[in-house]
């Protein structure tokens, strides 16, 4: 409790221009007390959504007319299953932008058919209320589970399914992997909604997981060949990274069991991978974020672990691949002793939605550093230390490049 307290207190400091910024920066669309006055007025939809340990406890449905009546119903999971999901995950979102894991997020439906964050609550677990006991018990149930974990110190499992795609030259023409790709298996395809039509342009490695990351590699070298047997045109170009072609972002998604989620896994992740990444990128790929890419974006998975989802594809070659993978395991065993977040300074957060690397990159070493003072580094090093080598050059990646002849990779191998 006393980690949610202090984040209140940060919270606290920041003035409400710059809360609004950040939400906005994070692609969050959020409306000032000014704004709202100046809206018409009629009939008003709102949700009332208290979240605890990245989830939600209760939902609750506000509607308004013109006149002043209300309506309010609870929400429930089951029942309303679609808006639920959605109002959970935005109102997570906001609050973990703003720095908090707990708390109210009052969202409005917006006339483009989604949702807009109108008022955030960060302390409503003093309520001596029924409400302020369903805090207490998630955080109880929260703590219960970090301290069996800590307990038995397990090794993460990690998975992945980074993207690609593949491209005619010199026209630069996009080939849809469905051409040649099931939709599953280790080798796939991926969709994308186009104009409200579902095409599947984005090829998808999926290896089987592992808490070996030498094994993860040979698992990934196992998926690159399946795909080159199935991708009969030779004469294509295999393309990774944030945005390689405008219009398509790629993602290079990690997928985590073994480890329980927490907001702060979650910084731990943004503030020691994403943002050395982001310092790596083709600046031509930042145009990924924020619609794709958020800081601590994840998701929720049937096996019941979570995917990190802010990474770009690290396909782009094997040095940054294999430290990705190195990197995640590492930072997932003791991101409890990694204390450094630049990513909640201003500047900072501001310079990673808008690729300002000259801004970020004075951060880069002493997070490396902190990473190397692990006492689990020693496991990871043989991946993890070119990665970091090249994070702390600061030279960026080129998207443009086949990885094929970065990966030693021949068609129909």
């Amino acid at each position: 409790m006393q980690q949610a307290e202090e984040a209140v207190r940060a919270y606290a400091r920041l003035g409400s221009s710059e809360r609004m910024a950040r939400l906005r920066q994070a692609g969050i669309e959020a409306l000032s007390s000014s704004e709202q006055r100046r809206r018409e007025p009629g009939l008003r939809v709102r949700y009332d959504v208290h979240i605890s340990c990245l989830e939600a406890i209760r939902i609750r449905r506000k509607d308004t007319s013109g006149m002043g009546a209300k309506q309010e119903e609870e929400l429930g999971r089951e029942t309303s299953p679609s808006v639920y999901k959605r109002v959970e995950r935005l109102a997570i979102k906001s609050l973990y932008t703003l720095g908090l894991e707990h708390g109210r997020v009052r969202l409005e439906a917006s006339g483009s058919g989604g949702f807009a964050v109108i008022a955030v609550d960060p302390c409503p677990w003093n309520d001596e209320g029924e409400l302020g006991a369903m805090y207490k018990e998630s955080w109880q149930r929260h703590t219960a589970a970090l301290n069996e974990e800590k307990r038995f110190s397990r090794t993460p499992v990690i998975g992945m399914d980074p993207e690609f795609l593949l491209v005619q030259m010199p026209e630069s023409k996009i080939v849809p992997a469905s051409r040649f790709l099931e939709r599953t298996g280790v080798a796939g395809c991926d969709s994308v909604t186009i104009g409200g039509r579902r095409v599947y342009p984005v090829a998808e490695l999926r290896p089987a997981p592992s808490a070996e990351p030498r094994e993860l590699l040979t698992h990934l070298m196992r998926a690159f060949a399946a795909a080159s047997r199935s991708i009969s045109d030779s004469s294509l170009v295999w393309q990774a990274g944030g945005m390689p072609q405008r219009g398509l972002p790629l993602g290079g998604h990690i997928h985590f069991s073994g480890v329980q989620l927490t907001g702060e896994l979650l910084r731990a992740l943004d503030n020691y991978l994403a943002l050395p990444l982001a310092v790596l990128q083709d600046p031509r790929g930042s145009g990924r974020r924020p619609r794709y890419g958020a800081l601590g974006d994840f998701r929720l998975k049937s096996y019941g672990g979570f995917e990190y989802r802010t990474l770009p594809s690290f396909l782009v070659s094997p040095v940054v691949a294999k430290g990705v993978v190195a990197l995640a395991g590492l930072i997932a065993c003791s991101y409890d002793e990694l204390k450094q977040r630049p990513l909640s300074t201003t500047r900072v957060h501001l310079a990673f939605y808008e690729g300002q690397r000259e801004v970020m990159m004075p951060y880069v070493t002493p997070l490396m550093e902190d990473l190397r003072q692990l006492n689990g580094y020693a496991r990871y090093e043989r991946y993890a230390a070119p990665l970091m080598r090249l994070c702390k050059r600061g030279q960026t990646w080129d998207e443009s490049r086949d990885i094929r002849k970065l990966w030693n990779i021949r068609a129909g191998s």
